[in-house]
């Protein structure tokens, strides 16, 4: 294992880094070290998290030894108490590593990574009750009822009591070794179901004394949460990975939405609280609970349900607006201030156990609403303050009554107290708690400006990452006009425009002939999702099919819809998925996602940014309105198109079809990694010739699938990305001239120590996910933006035997040559997947053995050529400058006619990209000989497998031998 001497200190990394994967580590490093904070962004591929964690851990280690052996003295059982002690009693005096991602699943993928270094920490994660619960009837509930049953059990004895929770202090303080090597929330349960004690009370008892922990995003932004944790916060570092949407997760945590429906069901459970305290004082004399303090709950209820019902709405579009502190003038004509607020809360915390132990005995799992009403409390009188009223709005707005709700079609009010400063679920980090380093780090940050504005952190290391791939990889492009040279612009003037949706599908059309595999589409919106494809779907004349029904012949579309309830199997696509490979070939972009202005939550963060952005402003500089406004859109672009290169051997096309891209000030917002790629075209015939020469020569260029397999088997790869399973392709609703060569090169500072020899210098991305898709059908996501929709094409073939004619309406045919560079004509009947011609003897290299060679040119049908391929066949002392007999010409001629007859399309390009893969050395002999033997097994194609040892030198017959003897036997 290799190991970097970076700002001084060791970090073992499990392959030979790249200088961009250094520079990302030295990164980290310098934030630790200097105790500032950073934002960083590496694209996805890059092995981000893999970095992450070495350079982290690295700098952790040199600090001191990581933790060993918790010590566990049980104190009071029935409250979940005990005291923990180390062994190491000075690790707890170091800096704790606290790792944050959006989602359990991606947690799970970094502790994946985790495995695969060799540094040991110990370890601790996080999850819900959701994850970890196993009791019997717990488990089957969700949200605050099974918070609420699971408490109620831990505090029972007898029969009802939940056994699990009494064994976790027994089974820690007999396995203190538990965290000291990797453990997912997975292992947590399986510990639970083999052992017994429960997951989620292990896992709260493990975090106390760790040093790193693993926890989902919500588990430090929510106040309420991260109070609970018992965690040294001083001197900590904090890691949010996939940081991208943290700012609108922070402004959505310290916002809240009041519907009349929950506020009424509010009222009605109020009620019920009444009529349960009544009947227990009257039949078992309990007085615990006083009647009187729930009536008085539902009477301020029923006040606020009519003050917020008077208030004068005089236009429906824009609502009731007014400045943030008017919430406590509000709540004070209730009687409801800082004062009476923390007894208010107490009143709700009883009434929801009250009416949770009504529904336990009555079995059922109904879910208390009136704990948002706590929660809406504790979120305007935190901490006894109102200073951070300033960064609100209050906003009542009138809307159709909750489909689910009896009073559906009736018109209702919803009553918001909106966050338009995200800083603040921050704050406490900075001001309160100590923290050392907070380090953002995504795959897609940019615009990186606004996140150091918006979270009003000081942010003074910075880093926009290059890709690990080469240039022949990728083919970005602005295409600003369609087939019929229709400006594509998908702005309000022109969107409804019937050419514009026409030229806009006839261009989808022919990209769907061009791109193989899978094709995302995204669009501004769901309204023009669904406007354009109504208007695809609609045949202009009899005779003539529609542009839908063209695009279905060569693309299986998936449409994302707007409610997931209504196809619970749709693709979320536009983040958090992985389409590698053969899964996303290709991203177009149709336009530019901005949310919509008349929108109050928009309109108003608007307002309020403006505002703050005046000289007699904030210490930080903030962004304007109309900044913010763009930027949002030119995130929302970076996510959708981050979705193509997933890893280090991944190739795509990203299709940009509006003219508004070619602006540099657009261009300038695209990721910075994909700027140095993006060509502006002036004609669609343009596009369509450099784009079917990009993915007729990346296939040949670029490993296959054979060589990450093999390259799995020799321990280089963690799990395969979706690209070996089946994929459906798809379709979905959401610049300029070459900008500058941007590149980084490692710090003066970095110095390398020989380590092992690695296999592969590449890195596999670490948040990939097992996404596979088979006949069409899909896995749900939920996504994280509500402004643009999707639809997925899904693949007929992997490899198309037929290809139509191209259908170009412009001055630029398929015998023309392109402005930018030459290409050879294509054909208008077939696809050509032209492989080049492939010299084993140079494959090998230097083998002291001459051979002579005979170039065979297959031929489909048609006479279009599929592919060239050169074999030589080994002749024991021929000369090396020996003109090639007829008869090896011949026999190679055959041999390869052979081949193609027997292997399928995509067989053959793997056995044409495995030469390939082995002249440029991206495999070594070995893999390729296992490929070949895996390739020309089975019964008929034995004579293949024998044959093919006469073309390779006499060094290798032997290894080769044993591969065959294999599939002999196993044949």
């Amino acid at each position: 294992m290799p190991t970097y001497k970076i700002r001084g200190i060791d970090v073992d990394f499990p392959y030979e880094a790249y200088d961009s994967q250094i520079v990302y580590m030295d990164k980290v490093i310098q934030s630790l070290q200097e105790k500032r904070n950073a934002l960083l962004e590496s694209p996805t591929g890059t092995g981000k998290t893999l970095c992450l964690l070495c350079a982290t851990l690295a700098w952790r280690k040199s600090l001191g030894s990581f933790t060993t052996g918790v010590s566990m003295h049980t104190g009071d059982k029935s409250e979940g108490k005990s005291d923990v002690s180390l062994s190491q009693s000075e690790s707890s005096t170091f800096s704790t590593i606290v790792y944050a991602s959006r989602t359990h699943s991606q947690i799970r993928q970094v502790i994946q990574e985790l495995k695969r270094t060799s540094y040991r920490p110990k370890m601790g994660v996080l999850g819900s009750r959701e994850q970890l619960c196993i009791h019997d009837e717990v488990k089957l509930l969700r949200g605050k009822t099974q918070t609420n049953a699971c408490r109620f059990l831990c505090r029972r004895r007898g029969k009802r009591q939940c056994s699990h929770f009494h064994q976790v202090a027994e089974y820690l303080k007999g396995n203190s070794h538990l965290g000291e090597e990797p453990v997912d929330i997975e292992d947590l349960v399986d510990i639970g179901r083999k052992f017994g004690p429960c997951p989620y009370y292990l896992s709260k008892e493990l975090h106390k004394f760790v040093d790193i922990l693993f926890a989902p995003y919500n588990y430090l932004i929510d106040r309420g949460y991260r109070n609970s944790l018992q965690l040294s916060w001083s001197n900590s570092v904090l890691i949010f990975d996939e940081a991208h949407n943290l700012e609108s997760i922070c402004a959505d945590a310290a916002s809240f939405d009041l519907p009349s429906w929950l506020l009424t069901t509010c009222i009605k459970e109020a009620e019920s609280c009444i009529d349960l305290s009544i009947e227990r004082r009257d039949k078992s004399n309990d007085k615990s609970q006083n009647p009187d303090d729930f009536a008085i709950l539902r009477a301020l209820l029923l006040k606020l349900e009519k003050c917020i019902s008077e208030v004068p709405i005089e236009s429906k579009e824009l609502g009731y607006t007014k400045p943030g502190p008017y919430i406590y003038e509000l709540l004070a004509d209730l009687n409801i201030t800082h004062k009476t607020a923390s007894k208010l809360i107490g009143i709700i915390g009883v009434a929801s156990t009250l009416l949770q132990e009504h529904n336990q005995q009555k079995s059922t799992g109904t879910v208390c609403r009136l704990d948002r009403i706590g929660e809406i409390l504790d979120i305007v009188f935190r901490d006894g303050r109102t200073a951070h009223a300033k960064y609100y709005r209050v906003h009542v707005r009138e809307v159709e009554a909750w489909a689910a709700n009896d009073s559906k079609g009736k018109v209702s009010r919803t009553i918001s107290w909106w966050c338009f400063n995200p800083g603040i679920a921050m704050e406490d980090f900075r001001n309160k708690y100590g923290v050392r380093s907070i380090i953002l780090t995504s795959g897609t940050l940019s615009p990186m400006e606004s996140f150091a504005e918006e979270l009003k952190l000081d942010f003074p290391i910075r880093l926009e990452n290059p890709h690990v791939i080469t240039p022949n990889q990728i083919w970005a492009g602005v295409v600003p006009v369609g087939p019929s040279g229709y400006t594509f612009n998908s702005s309000y003037r022109t969107r409804d425009s019937l050419q514009y949706k026409q030229d806009l599908g006839n261009a989808i059309v022919n990209l769907a002939r061009i791109v193989p595999d899978g094709l995302l589409v995204f669009f501004p919106s769901y309204y023009l999702l669904d406007q354009i494809i109504g208007c695809w779907k609609s045949v202009s004349n009899e005779n003539s099919m529609s542009i839908w029904d063209r695009i279905c012949k060569h693309k299986k579309p998936v449409i994302e819809p707007r409610e997931s309830s209504s196809f619970p199997l749709s693709i979320k696509v536009s983040e958090g998925l992985d389409f590698a490979d053969h899964a996303g070939r290709a991203v177009v972009i149709t336009g530019l996602p901005f949310a919509t202005s008349t929108d109050p939550k928009v309109r108003l963060k608007r307002e309020y940014l403006d505002k703050q952005s005046r000289p007699e402003g904030e210490l930080f500089k903030v962004l304007t309105g109309d900044e913010w406004y763009n930027q949002q859109a030119s995130r929302a672009v970076n996510q959708a198109v981050g979705r193509v290169i997933r890893h280090r051997y991944d190739y795509g096309a990203i299709i940009l079809c509006d003219e508004r891209f070619s602006h540099q000030q657009r261009l300038s917002q695209v990721s910075r990694w994909i700027q140095p790629h993006i060509k502006c075209f002036s004609r669609f015939g343009e596009v369509v010739f450099t784009l079917t020469r990009f993915f007729r020569d990346v296939g040949t260029q670029c490993p296959t699938k054979v060589s990450l397999l093999e390259a799995k088997k020799e321990g280089n790869l963690g799990e395969l990305t979706s690209s070996e399973q089946h994929i459906e392709k798809l379709f979905s609703p959401m610049t300029t001239p070459k900008a500058q060569n941007f590149s980084l090169k490692a710090s003066s500072l970095i110095d390398t120590k020989k380590g092992h020899a690695s296999f592969l210098g590449e890195i596999m991305p670490a948040n990939r996910s097992s996404l596979s898709f088979d006949n069409c059908k899909t896995v749900h996501c939920k996504s994280s933006s509500d402004i643009s929709g999707k639809v997925l094409l899904g693949r007929k073939t992997l490899l198309s035997s037929e290809c139509e004619r191209v259908e170009l309406a412009d001055s630029c045919h398929l015998g023309e040559k392109s402005k930018d560079t030459p290409i050879a004509p294509c054909s208008s009947k077939k696809r050509k997947f032209m492989s080049g011609e492939y010299d084993l003897k140079q494959c090998f290299g230097n083998s002291n053995e001459h051979s002579s060679s005979g170039v065979v040119d297959l031929r489909d049908k048609d006479g279009v050529a599929s592919n060239s391929v050169e074999l030589t066949r080994q002749k024991g002392n021929t000369p090396a400058d020996s003109v090639p007999s007829v008869g090896d010409e011949t026999q190679g001629s055959a041999f390869l006619a052979q081949v193609r007859d027997k292997l399928s399309a995509a067989e053959y390009i793997d056995f044409v990209g495995c030469m390939k893969a082995l002249k440029t050395k991206a495999m070594k002999i070995s893999e390729v000989l296992q490929c070949i033997s895996r390739l020309f097994s089975g019964p008929d194609r034995l004579p293949l497998l024998k044959r093919f040892k006469d073309y390779i030198p006499a060094k290798y017959h032997s290894l080769y031998e044993h591969y065959v003897e294999e599939k002999t036997s196993i044949t």
